[in-house]
């Protein structure tokens, strides 16, 4: 018997088998799509810089659609990232969650998602077992938004008229969220619409007119692009600033509380890679958001003539001073 023949084949077959998991198929090329409104790039690295620890890499065997849009051009990208036939969707946003699942129940779909409840929209039978095409992150706590509020009262306790700045688009429960807590806080809210530079301009100035003692920023994938913005319009009003990402509060905003986004963004990079290799997106648990982040800028509270109390700056994971 010639076993040169028999076992080098066998060696070969065992080797192959040998490949670690965390090294991407290199026989194909994947096609992917990043739907959402128009992102820092920071969120794209995020996410993709895992990726290519797994090997997988832009131009040589991933391609990166990026479907970037306003709420009233996700839909229309969504279709057309659906007839480019790409293997998966990366979706953000309640808006762009929408605009995908209104396009395909085929192709998998991964959202993260921090407005709405995948359940109650119809995408999912179960948080544990999905059973569609779509999994992900999402958090519609509408405990949560409440939390962000106490905090905000709890840092200003003399103030009580609160301005909400929201997006109109996108799903309502954390502004629901907001509404029910206000009560038990003896809390009066002011609600102003935002989706791009002029309509911020005018929120603003409504709210100082009405004597707003804060803002908080209701998250938006599409506000986010207006950050710098949103910063300077709180300042030049002497509104003290909650928002939701650490990166607001490390710009100049006096508080944040809200998940840390990049901890979350490359968790979603996990799931790509899943799917990628055969995992049915109906069998990956839809998840919330692991890390949260509280964050207090002393450094703009001091240009406010604001002093936090010692019990908030004690439960902050960082002080900016």
């Amino acid at each position: 018997m010639n076993y040169r023949r028999v076992f080098l084949p066998l060696i070969f077959l065992w080797l192959g088998c040998c490949v670690p998991d965390g090294t991407a198929q290199q026989d194909r090329v994947f096609h992917i799509a990043i739907l959402n409104h128009k992102i820092p790039k920071v969120y794209e690295d995020v996410f993709l810089d895992p990726l290519r620890k797994l090997g997988y890499m832009e131009g040589q065997n991933l391609t990166v659609e990026r479907a970037f849009g306003s709420s009233k051009e996700l839909p229309a990208l969504a279709a057309g990232v659906v007839r480019a036939n790409v293997d998966l969707i990366i979706a953000g946003g309640s808006t762009g969650v929408r605009a995908a699942m209104g396009a395909t129940r085929k192709i998998p779909v991964v959202g993260i998602d921090l407005e709405s409840d995948p359940v109650a929209s119809g995408f999912a039978s179960s948080l544990a077992v999905p059973g569609g095409n779509l999994t992900g992150f999402f958090l519609n706590l509408p405990a949560f938004s409440a939390k962000r509020l106490e905090i905000l009262k709890e840092a200003l306790p003399g103030v009580t008229r609160v301005a909400v700045l929201y997006d109109p688009t996108l799903d309502k429960g954390p502004v629901n969220g907001v509404k029910d807590a206000a009560r038990d806080l003896n809390l009066t809210l002011l609600f102003f619409e935002a989706t791009d530079e002029r309509t911020l301009e005018a929120a603003f100035k409504a709210a100082a007119k009405n004597k707003a003692g804060a803002v908080i920023n209701m998250h938006s994938p599409g506000l986010d692009a207006y950050k710098a913005r949103i910063i300077e319009l709180a300042t030049s009003h002497r509104l003290p600033l909650m928002a939701l990402f650490a990166s607001f509060t490390a710009d100049g905003a006096l508080l944040s509380y809200g998940p840390n986004i990049e901890d979350l963004t490359s968790r979603m990079s996990v799931y790509a890679d899943k799917i990628l290799r055969g995992a049915r997106p109906g069998s990956l648990p839809i998840e919330r958001p692991a890390k949260f982040d509280f964050v207090v800028n002393l450094k703009t509270a001091k240009a406010l003539g604001i002093k936090i109390p010692s019990s908030v700056l004690a439960r902050a994971d960082e002080i900016i001073q």
